[in-house]
């Protein structure tokens, strides 16, 4: 009986002796957990940039519309300075200004089919 259990014993230990470990599941797992941890990181950093360039596209959406707003104010300012009743009041009233009679208008000939 205490043959048996050497035997026994003895290929137990043949057998873990026999099952090495591959060498590269030894380096594999260690390395795909680094790898996951990596990815984590790239994922949440990708995700903070993307939010803060979207809060940016947001403010300078928000400005691109207050400017339009002044351009349109702007616009209808000018339109306002230049009507031709704006222009022809102030040329009677401030310059003293006046349409020319018929007989002091010279008619001067000019190049083409009109002269």
């Amino acid at each position: 009986m205490l043959e048996k259990k050497q035997r026994i014993s003895s290929k137990k230990r043949y057998r873990a002796e026999d099952s090495v470990p591959a060498p590269i599941g030894g380096v594999a797992v260690p390395l795909f957990i680094l790898l996951v941890l990596i990815s984590c990181v790239a994922v949440v950093q990708s995700s903070h940039k993307s939010r803060k360039l979207f809060g940016q596209l947001q403010d300078l959406r928000r400005e691109a519309m207050v400017l339009e707003e002044d351009w349109g104010r702007l616009l209808l300012e000018q339109s306002t300075w230049a009507s031709p009743d704006r222009v022809q009041d102030l040329a009677v009233q401030k310059l003293k200004m006046q349409a020319p009679k018929a007989r002091e208008v010279k008619m001067v000939g000019g190049y083409g089919k009109a002269g």
